[in-house]
């Protein structure tokens, strides 16, 4: 607890301005005087001691070791983090803009350190695949003869086709002098994306530290001290630190603090370069595939009534109809399915990760 010390303050007043206005007021409550203006208000612990004219924590500004003043650092969960207006409880409820106006100027931004790598998600491949010829394409000439004035009929068969028997459309007699069938095809393996990038994070997922500022004058007895933020009108998460670029910083004992224990000692860095990275996956072929299809036509839309039988690999093929034959379906059947295989790579973790500028905070505990 703090009180006013009712006889400084009695005093402080009678020599400002007569023992009736001394005899009728109190500190912080002068009717036509601004206590910070003509009284020595003066703090009292709850142990006796003074810290003057300061509500909050008197520290030395100076320590060995030690950047000059004291700090108040909180943790960034984002780039658009307001940072310093969230430090003071008694911002609480205002717009950014008055938020800023009521805290403490911003000192500057550190990470971090970032964990362990996560790993690299092991890279797969599809398996290859035969697949049926994509249909045929119809010309009205013989021997496939696709010159100007012959016409030339698409007869598709549907995407990822089974074979089965099909009926894409009907092809007249007039139309339908022979057929050029496309060529099977060997579908290649493919990588199979990661569902979730595992790369590495040199934020540690955007976390910072924000230090601001915590000195607010001298109005501590001592020469030497700041008045700096006491621990009640702080927000959650936010301590009081004094800052040093030093790796092999010590924490400084009581003594040195006027018996402040800045115990809690907290590793920042200002520069976090993080290359490390997973290469890509790749798929590699160690064994050919080898597929070859049987394509029969027909003249119904059912596959009863065949036109021709034809043996297709991967090079396709041509087939002239009989004379006066009509187009109203096709089926397809593996002679040869034998898919080859392949090997994935790649899902190895590179680059490295480069910490600099160490800065070391030694802090009060939160709360105190």
């Amino acid at each position: 607890m703090r009180w006013w010390e009712a006889g400084r303050v009695l005093a402080a007043l009678a020599s400002a301005g007569g023992a009736a206005v001394a005899a009728a007021s109190g500190c912080g409550a002068v009717d036509g005087y601004d206590c910070d203006e003509y009284l020595a208000c003066e703090v009292i612990n709850a142990d006796g001691s003074s810290n003057g004219g300061c509500e909050g924590t008197c520290v030395p500004t100076e320590i060995y070791g030690f950047r000059s003043g004291v700090y108040l650092v909180g943790r960034k969960a984002g780039l658009d983090d307001p940072g310093c207006a969230d430090a003071l409880l008694r911002t609480e409820g205002l717009d950014l803009e008055e938020r800023k106006e009521m805290s403490p100027p911003p000192h500057g931004d550190f990470f971090v350190a970032p964990g362990a790598h996560p790993g690299c998600a092991p890279c797969a491949c599809t398996a290859p695949a035969c697949a049926f010829p994509a249909g045929l394409t119809v010309s009205s000439g013989w021997m496939c003869d696709d010159s100007p004035g012959v016409t030339l009929t698409p007869f598709d068969a549907p995407a990822g086709w089974d074979g089965s028997c099909v009926a894409p459309g009907a092809v007249g007699a007039e139309a339908f002098g022979s057929f050029r069938i496309a060529p099977v095809t060997a579908r290649a393996c493919e990588v199979v994306p990661s569902p979730v990038p595992r790369d590495g994070d040199a934020h540690a997922g955007g976390q910072a530290v924000v230090t601001c500022d915590a000195s607010g004058g001298d109005k501590c007895p001592a020469p030497g001290h700041a008045c700096v933020f006491g621990a009640a009108e702080l927000r959650p998460g936010w301590r009081r630190c004094l800052l040093a670029e030093d790796k092999d910083v010590e924490c400084p004992s009581s003594d040195r603090t006027a018996g402040l224990h800045f115990s809690e000692k907290l590793t920042f860095w200002k520069e976090v370069d993080d290359s490390r990275a997973c290469t890509p996956c790749a798929c590699t072929e160690t064994a050919p595939s080898t597929c070859e299809a049987l394509v029969s036509t027909f003249e119904d839309g059912a596959c009863r009534d065949l036109v021709a039988a034809v043996v297709v690999a991967g090079n396709g093929g041509c087939h002239d109809a009989e004379p006066g034959s009509a187009l109203g379906s096709l089926s397809a059947a593996w002679l040869v399915d034998a898919p080859g295989s392949c090997a994935p790579s790649g899902g190895e973790l590179v680059g490295e990760l480069s910490l600099s500028g160490q800065v070391t905070a030694c802090c009060l505990p939160e709360g105190t």
